[in-house]
């Protein structure tokens, strides 16, 4: 990504170790976000039911604007003990997901930079090209992860702790600042 007129503060990445953890945090956000009137578009992962991934509890996204869950894993059926990822549905996601890019909005929820993203798939390109939109995005990345990160934002951007306020701050400062830029 260029760091030509590349405002770090415009791309976040919450640090993780705990998945379901992270997965609440980001739902969490989002919420009080549109419930405080806030244009949010995007998606974040929804945390897994008590039972983990599988029957039932399969991995899901929820897109911000509208709070539409999205399932992302294959159902294996009764007696599977885990998750498989469902390649069209993340391909449906992320035609949501462009969809959204191309939209106005305060900010931009994109779940997770994670193993697909790292690789070059996934959500990569909708983040690519938010930044280069020079949308506000929001993502999370898990600790093992910052260095593919890093990697990807050409050492640009924002790491944020993962904790709630500090989401609020992050956002609330690089509003204003946006607002006091116009």
């Amino acid at each position: 990504m260029s760091a030509r007129g590349f405002n770090p503060n415009r791309i976040a990445a919450v640090i993780y170790e705990d998945g379901p953890a992270v997965d609440k945090l980001m739902t969490t956000f989002a919420r009080e976000l549109v419930g405080g009137g806030v244009d949010a578009a995007g998606i974040v992962q929804l945390p897994p039911d008590e039972a983990g991934c599988g029957p039932g509890a399969l991995m899901k996204l929820m897109a911000v604007a509208s709070g539409e869950i999205l399932p992302l894993c294959q159902d294996l059926g009764p007696g599977a003990g885990s998750c498989c990822l469902d390649t069209s549905a993340l391909a449906s996601a992320s035609q949501r997901l462009r969809d959204d890019v191309s939209r106005p909005s305060d900010i931009l929820f994109v779940s997770k930079f994670g193993k697909q993203e790292a690789n070059g798939k996934g959500f990569r390109d909708e983040i690519a090209y938010a930044v280069s939109e020079g949308r506000l995005v929001l993502t999370a990345v898990k600790r093992n992860m910052v260095g593919r990160w890093l990697e990807f934002t050409g050492g640009q951007g924002t790491l944020l702790d993962a904790r709630l306020w500090v989401l609020h701050d992050w956002y609330n400062e690089t509003a204003h600042g946006r607002r006091a830029a116009a």
